[in-house]
């Protein structure tokens, strides 16, 4: 939760193609070992027992094949790290942080795409989100609607496909949790790095625009990190709320499935609304409130499953 308004802060400072490459390559230099390691023990005699009713059927399993598929799922959750970069130079830390908790909904409408029977929670859920999103970001007022919104929209729609693919993986790989989390970091990392070289120099189009209009010299990156602040953040963003949670995510994955997971995701929001009321004074207004409401709730319909509940309880 803390993640929403750190990054505000730290993009606010410095320019959003600089910051995601430094974040993501400490988080990806970070769990570098995992990703050059050897095959397990356990990986190596669980061959034969490993699912191979994944989309990551084709591939033999190997320390290149676990390490493409953790860069694939990264493909998709680096769009959605940048979206919410982009998005929080004008969005409030809090509305960001309700927005993305939205990935709980999307995960359900990729099993139904892809061929599974979508329940009436879940269609109840997405219904509930989509209009706390609808209270949250506009209201009655359609021209408060901006690109960074635009943005921020992104995020649940990639972060969800992420946690999807990831549980395929995990099927796949399930003893090659840190790997995958290491060729995830790498690959957020390389699409960072492309977005400061390619766009942050193009400025003044409607998402891309950067305060980065030239590329950093190594004098400008040396005054950024030598500055306490901004090195604390990035270490923060860089290694725990990244790289550790990443790490976790994917454990948790093993076990979990990515509805599931994405359900204990959707509470991120409540101590990033907390922690951005503490640290930057960010106050929701009372349509805010109603729709932050909606939202949580929509991701909790869609979850539970409270027939189960129910028929426990009677048990």
């Amino acid at each position: 939760g803390t993640n929403f308004s750190v990054v505000k802060t730290l993009d606010e400072i410095i320019p959003v193609g600089v910051s995601s490459t430094l974040r993501f390559g400490l988080a990806a230099f970070a769990m570098l070992p995992c990703l050059i390691a050897p095959l397990s023990d356990e990986f190596k005699n669980n061959l034969e027992s490993a699912t191979k009713k994944t989309t990551y059927a084709f591939m033999e399993p190997s320390r290149l094949s676990v390490g493409l598929a953790g860069m694939e799922i990264g493909l998709w959750n680096s769009i959605g790290y940048l979206s919410q970069a982009i998005g929080l130079r004008t969005t409030a830390a809090s509305t960001s942080a309700f927005i993305c908790s939205m990935a709980v909904v999307t995960v359900p409408m990729l099993d139904f795409l892809f061929g599974k029977p979508l329940l009436r929670r879940q269609i109840a859920g997405a219904a509930l989100a989509a209009f706390g999103v609808w209270a949250l970001e506009m209201g009655s007022d359609m021209s408060s609607f901006t690109s960074d919104d635009m943005a921020s929209l992104i995020q649940p729609l990639m972060f969800g496909l992420g946690f999807w693919r990831m549980e395929a993986a995990m099927q796949k790989f399930p003893t090659e949790a840190g790997r995958l989390a290491s060729g995830q970091l790498l690959a957020v990392f390389l699409v960072s790095l492309c977005y400061l070289v390619c766009w942050s120099p193009v400025g003044d189009d409607l998402l891309l625009q950067d305060a980065c209009n030239v590329l950093p010299t190594l004098s400008d990156v040396t005054t950024w990190l030598s500055d306490p602040n901004i090195l604390g953040m990035l270490v923060w963003t860089g290694l725990i709320t990244t790289a550790f949670t990443i790490y976790l995510e994917t454990v948790a994955l093993k076990t979990l499935s990515a509805a599931e997971t994405t359900l204990i995701f959707s509470t991120e929001p409540l101590f990033g609304a907390a922690f951005a009321a503490i640290v930057a004074n960010e106050c929701l207004s009372e349509g805010g409130w109603i729709g932050s409401a909606l939202i949580i709730g929509g991701c909790v319909v869609s979850g539970v499953d409270w027939s189960q509940h129910l028929k426990r309880r009677r048990g």
